[in-house]
């Protein structure tokens, strides 16, 4: 290649002889191409995680939706099933690469940081796979993990397409990201957000209106089969008297804060120590997955709910609609979805954290909620705005992405009067564990292995290597 061509190879994906197609346009077609196959990727996970669950917790084949609310006709035998799929998942990643296990995003933040943006090519298919088993046997991981791996994934077919410099491989990663959490949420702003503000180190006109499109054509796929759907029920959000209620959020984003510093403490020592004191890896997740099994038994004694299982949506509407709202078993189920996700994830399981810190934070606010009410702070109507906050707040503090949680928040419900409070609640979270704790539950564990990744670009510990 000639000087000339290799200088223009920094800036144009694909130049025929004469060079007639600029970086620009191709990027906004292939952000529309990512979004568009991440959309059709997470349609077909859908449903492949739906048959997996139907099949390993009920013995029915069915397309019908995920059902928890009734008991597995294998009774006592319950945690055997999530044991079988740990072993199942384990062989997948001694197979084909531990890549496919964790929670995704830790991965992606690798791959931009430390391998010029390039990933394995069979993560687009094995990713999905290993985490339709992890959470359709029983498994407490979000579904959003796999999808933001798999649209980070196609980048590596494109990139034997094209020719992409180092920095638009990164993007392009990025608009994968966004595109698999805006296709699992239809949230195109939120997973937007979510991709410039952790993946994507660069924020020109051309990378912002790729991503975004990415974003909204994956979001867009998933409406065409779904319908204009919101995940979780719409909360009561008017303030009844913000200067009053405004400084209520503070403190929820406090305890946000600390709850974030435990699950990721809780995560990283479940995953440092299983592996020091379990070294066999079939033995370190199936036993995991075993205890996750027995948390699920316990939980569908006490609740008649299956809670723990995946992202736990229905619970996380359940709190948002007041249809769960006793304390105790908020607090029960606060500590056995934190515990059950440690063990799924941190012994070797695959799927995402966003889901279980969003049903963490919703819990948490209503919690709160109900201890302003018995202080007749706090009118009952608010409690569900509450709950998003400490979404909001729980998945800002722990992911460190506090512009798309509150974002994603009121997407998630179309609560968007709400999107004030969410706000603060979330800036203010993120802060107050950057002050007790420098790193994301993304970027922790890379850490641990000597690669010091900043959480996001807002705060940069140093220059990143892909600058």
């Amino acid at each position: 290649m000639s000087a000339e061509k290799a200088t223009r190879s920094e800036w144009h994906f694909w130049h025929p002889e004469h060079g007639a197609f600029g970086e620009g346009p191709l990027l906004a077609l292939l952000g529309a191409l990512i979004g568009i196959l991440t959309g059709v990727g997470a349609v077909a996970f859908h449903y492949l995680l739906i048959i997996v669950h139907n099949i390993t917790l009920y013995g029915t084949w069915s397309l019908q939706g995920e059902i928890q609310g009734r008991p597995s006709p294998w009774s006592w035998a319950l945690p055997l099933v999530p044991t079988l799929g740990a072993l199942l998942v384990v062989f997948l990643a001694r197979r084909y690469g531990s890549d496919i296990q964790g929670a995704g995003v830790t991965q992606v933040l690798e791959a931009a940081h430390y391998r010029d943006g390039h990933m394995p090519r069979n993560l687009a298919l094995l990713r999905p796979l290993a985490t339709a088993i992890t959470i359709g046997t029983g498994g407490s991981a979000g579904r959003e993990g796999p999808a933001m791996q798999f649209g980070a994934a196609i980048t590596a077919w494109l990139n034997s397409l094209f020719i992409i410099p180092t920095h638009r491989r990164i993007h392009l990663l990025g608009c994968g990201v966004g595109a698999g959490i805006a296709a699992v949420f239809n949230a195109p702003l939120g997973g937007w957000f979510l991709a410039m503000e952790i993946i994507v180190p660069d924020w020109r006109p051309w990378t912002i209106l790729s991503t975004l499109i990415a974003t909204i054509s994956a979001s867009q796929i998933t409406e065409l089969f779904f319908g204009d759907f919101h995940l979780l029920p719409m909360v009561p959000a008017a303030l009844i008297n913000q200067a009053m209620h405004l400084p209520l959020f503070i403190a929820l984003a406090a305890l946000n804060a600390g709850a974030a510093i435990l699950f990721i403490a809780s995560l990283t020592f479940t995953a440092q120590y299983s592996e020091k004191w379990i070294t066999n890896n079939y033995l370190r997740h199936a036993l995991g997955m075993f205890l996750v099994g027995l948390l699920l038994l316990l939980a569908f004694r006490l609740t008649g709910h299956y809670y723990l299982i995946g992202g736990s949506y229905a619970g996380i509407g359940d709190i948002l609609s007041g249809q769960l709202q006793a304390g105790e078993i908020l607090l029960l189920l606060l500590l056995l979805k934190l515990v059950a996700t440690s063990l799924t994830i941190g012994s070797g399981g695959s799927g995402g954290i966003f889901s279980p810190s969003l049903f963490l934070g919703a819990s948490i606010g209503s919690l709160y909620a109900g201890l302003l009410q018995g202080w007749h702070l706090l009118p009952g109507q608010l409690t569900g705005l509450f709950a998003l906050c400490g979404m909001a707040g729980m998945v800002s503090a722990t992911t460190g992405a506090l512009l798309s949680a509150p974002v994603m928040a009121v997407e998630l419900t179309g609560s968007y009067d709400a999107l004030l409070p969410a706000m603060l609640t979330s800036v203010v979270a993120f802060a107050v564990r950057r002050m007790l704790l420098s790193a994301s539950i993304y970027t922790l564990p890379l850490r641990r292995h000597g690669e010091d990744v900043p959480e996001n670009h807002y705060v940069l510990e140093k220059p990143s290597k892909t600058e």
